[in-house]
């Protein structure tokens, strides 16, 4: 008999393993894109399909955006924004 192990213990085992901490960082800045995204489109009160319609593109690709495993274009950001009714801003960071 197998035993089923909750996701959250399972993440806090992946957390001590170095290796994973260190590609865990390193996706860090899309994470971070994702979740902007993600809160703007909610701000907007809009869909994914309604983001979609707005950047002349489909569902499916507004949520692999939105997934964060995909890198970005800049252009694609600024269509996102605007679609939205954000505001894209860059910063650098030290």
């Amino acid at each position: 008999m197998s035993k089923t192990i909750p996701f959250k213990e399972m993440a806090n085992e992946w957390k001590k393993n170095t290796e994973y901490k260190k590609e865990y960082k390193n996706l860090e800045a899309e994470f971070e894109i994702a979740r902007e995204l993600i809160h703007a489109r909610a701000r907007a009160h809009l869909t994914q399909m309604e983001v979609a319609k707005r950047m002349g593109t489909t569902q499916s690709a507004v949520a692999r955006l939105e997934s964060g495993t995909k890198s970005i274009s800049l252009r694609s950001l600024e269509k996102y924004a605007e679609a939205t009714g954000s505001h894209l801003h860059v910063r650098l960071t030290v």
